[in-house]
């Protein structure tokens, strides 16, 4: 399950996604997007898997288990994973990451989405924000090109280029998370470098919610 703006990211990266796919955290929570309807796969060729069973849940299973056992219970390799909103809530993200990596296909697409300023949002539990650097960490055997990465707000379609760094001052006025319009986005990015924001603060950074996403392939060789 992925927001609107993770939807819309990986619409926009439709051309990278092809069949058997993996979504990891699929169960739906009653505020989610479908990767599954999005993506439309052909039947049998879309698997969710989640720690619990519930709706969208193929497969109940906890990824950080020896892989011996994951793989008994997945039809791997695949040549699409999807693991959105998902790391931050595992204690062991090296060991999920590493069965991720075993689990997709030589040359096959990861779309990875992670908070990197968020609220503490406990599902049961909420352990880390990421950097795009701690996702390449993770994920070695993977390559996110800059051109296939971005950091998005609540705010629909606001996409920032890793290059340009995670939005500050300004943006964080849009804390409602609805569209604004072009005079409201112009006056936040003023207050955001004006030096009257930066006295009246003792920091220079004030983030809004932020997420990163990061879609990568995986090497063919060794």
């Amino acid at each position: 399950m992925g927001d609107e703006n993770q939807r819309r990211f990986g619409m926009r990266n439709l051309q990278l996604f092809r069949p058997p796919c993996l979504e990891i955290g699929s169960r739906e929570c009653g505020h989610t997007v479908s990767f599954k309807q999005a993506f439309a796969a052909p039947a049998g060729e879309y698997l969710g898997v989640d720690m619990e069973p519930g709706p969208g849940v193929d497969v109940a299973l906890d990824l950080t288990a020896d892989f011996s056992l994951v793989s008994r219970r997945l039809p791997a390799p695949f040549a699409t994973i999807f693991c959105l909103s998902v790391l931050e809530h595992c204690r062991q993200p090296f060991l999920m990451a590493e069965n991720i990596q075993r689990l997709l296909a030589p040359g096959g697409s990861l779309y990875v989405s992670v908070p990197f300023a968020w609220e503490i949002h406990s599902f049961p539990s909420d352990y880390w924000r990421f950097t795009p650097e701690a996702i390449r960490l993770l994920f070695p055997a993977i390559e996110f090109p800059s051109a296939r990465c971005a950091f998005h707000t609540q705010v629909e379609d606001d996409f920032r280029p890793l290059e340009d760094g995670p939005p500050r001052l300004g943006r964080a006025l849009n804390r409602a998370g609805r569209p604004r319009g072009p005079v409201y986005r112009t006056v936040s990015a003023l207050l955001g470098r004006s030096r009257w924001m930066r006295r009246a603060l003792p920091h220079d950074y004030l983030l809004p919610p932020i997420q990163l996403d990061m879609i990568g392939r995986k090497r063919e060789g060794p």
